[in-house]
């Protein structure tokens, strides 16, 4: 295994984002005075409070009342009920690499981060950084993270940019992927080497542009992925999705 570090980072403020998640109000024209129509405020007359045409209210065009439409009682798009991963889906498949040792090193990274960020830092050519608030930690940016890690490991890349890869081409189309669309700035920072939490987020903050991410007051949520892959080159892999 080589014991070379690698880091990298990459930020990007998404005002185009907002577009994607931006909801579209009521029809103004949509009264009960319409040939058909109820009088619930939507475009259907189905009587309940969105325009899909059935008989829930979760705005999707099955009727079993979550955010999909496979007719199931889950949200993953496929057609069980387990919540789980699809091992049929590319994407989705790679969260069953996960091992549930590795939670506790994502936890020491935020950990470690935070107490960064309470502290302040000097990022050297971005200047000093006061204190700012803590992150928390955002199911949708992990699991996008926890994909990268493992992507990169296994396909043995170190890269933000993930060309043609199951969740996306890079970190803003697998953030959304995951589901994390709300948001006006995004960021990453990568590693790969570094075998402890302690190692890896001092690595970053010895790295201007690492160190810029992880103090960036914009930020308050956080996604960390790890994975170990010992038959890569660097074994050990390390993502930080950040969102605000």
């Amino acid at each position: 295994m080589n014991s070379v570090w690698k880091l990298a980072y990459s930020v990007a403020t998404l005002g185009f984002v907002l577009l994607i998640s931006c909801a579209t109000g009521p029809e103004a024209w949509d009264t009960d005075n319409w040939a058909g129509m109820d009088s619930d405020g939507d475009s259907d007359s189905d009587g309940d409070s969105d325009s899909d045409g059935d008989s829930d209210t979760d705005g999707d065009t099955d009727t079993d009342s979550d955010s999909d439409t496979d007719g199931d009682t889950d949200t993953d798009s496929d057609s069980d009920t387990d919540t789980g991963p699809d091992p049929g889906d590319p994407c989705e498949s790679l969260d069953l690499n996960f091992n549930t040792s590795w939670e506790s090193f994502e936890e020491q990274v935020l950990t470690l981060t935070n107490q960064y960020r309470a502290s302040g830092a000097n990022c050297g050519t971005y200047g000093s950084f006061g204190s700012c608030g803590p992150l928390t930690m955002q199911s949708q940016l992990r699991k996008a993270a926890r994909r990268h890690s493992w992507h990169m490991g296994d396909l043995n890349y170190f890269s933000h940019d993930s060309p043609g890869g199951p969740c996306g081409n890079d970190f803003v189309q697998r953030i959304q992927t995951a589901g994390y669309t709300s948001y006006s700035t995004a960021g990453e920072n990568i590693a790969a080497g570094q075998t402890s939490p302690s190692e890896v987020v001092s690595g970053w903050m010895a790295s201007d542009g690492h160190c810029k991410n992880i103090m960036n007051a914009a930020f308050t949520e956080i996604g960390v992925g790890y994975a170990l892959v010992p038959s890569s080159t660097y074994g050990h892999y390390w993502t930080q999705d950040f969102g605000g």
